[in-house]
């Protein structure tokens, strides 16, 4: 099986669905990470382009931490638009990893590129089957899209990945992100959990755990309603 998450930012993967991509990294299945920005915004006293080369570098310890590979794209941290062009962008990744399942955000988040990447997922998947659009690589019809975000009152996970073994790699994948730890919470501006980012990812996955009955748990909601233990069953 082919697992491809597609994040807008490299901390991203890790702290919504680290649990899950080491899961299915450990079964064998070929599991990618694809950062849409290098985060460059996620700093202070420093360049664009010093703080994207650390962030990348810590994206690609955290991912190998997961099990998985991992690739940036060129859009812009805080500018990711919605024209056709970045829209083939992503049917074109698509197309070149072909995978079973897609990972992403909710289009009900507050941060706008976890919006933007979401809705450019989920046009490039029903793109990405199209013969006749044209991009590097053939035509490929992945079997779903499960999307993840925080819970909200349109956000209600129906698919929970048990991810009890797989916690601590997954607070291990998010403490490689070290320039980021301290930035957040001293600039996460209104979104509470930055104040520990740690314990308020371990608070959510228990929570989600108690719903299924184990101890972690990811939630997701799934393009089309099909799964069972992993991902795509």
């Amino acid at each position: 099986m082919r697992v491809l998450a597609i994040v807008a930012h490299p901390d991203d993967a890790d702290i919504f669905c680290g649990g899950t991509l080491a899961k299915h990294a450990d079964r064998g299945d070929d599991v990618r990470i694809i950062h849409m920005t290098s985060g460059e915004y996620g700093g202070v006293d420093t360049t664009e382009e010093e703080i994207a080369a650390i962030r990348r570098e810590e994206a690609r310890r955290s991912a190998a931490e997961l099990g998985c590979e991992c690739e940036f794209l060129d859009f812009e941290d805080g500018r990711i638009e919605q024209s056709l062009e970045d829209r083939l962008t992503i049917v074109d990744v698509i197309r070149e990893h072909r995978p079973d399942a897609i990972l992403t955000h909710c289009e009900d988040d507050m941060h706008p590129d976890h919006r933007a990447t979401s809705r450019l997922v989920s046009n490039a998947y029903y793109m990405a089957s199209l013969p006749l659009v044209e991009t590097d690589h053939e035509a490929h019809d992945p079997e779903n899209v499960y999307f993840f975000g925080k819970p909200t009152s349109s956000f209600n996970p129906s698919v929970f990945v048990d991810i009890s073994g797989y916690q601590d790699r997954k607070e291990r994948a998010i403490n490689h992100h070290e320039s980021q730890l301290e930035f957040l919470e001293d600039h996460g501006g209104i979104d509470a959990e930055f104040d520990n980012l740690i314990k308020g990812v371990r608070s959510e996955t228990r929570v989600f755990g108690k719903r299924t009955g184990v101890e972690f748990a990811e939630g997701f909601v799934p393009h089309h309603n099909s799964a069972t233990d992993y991902l795509g069953e």
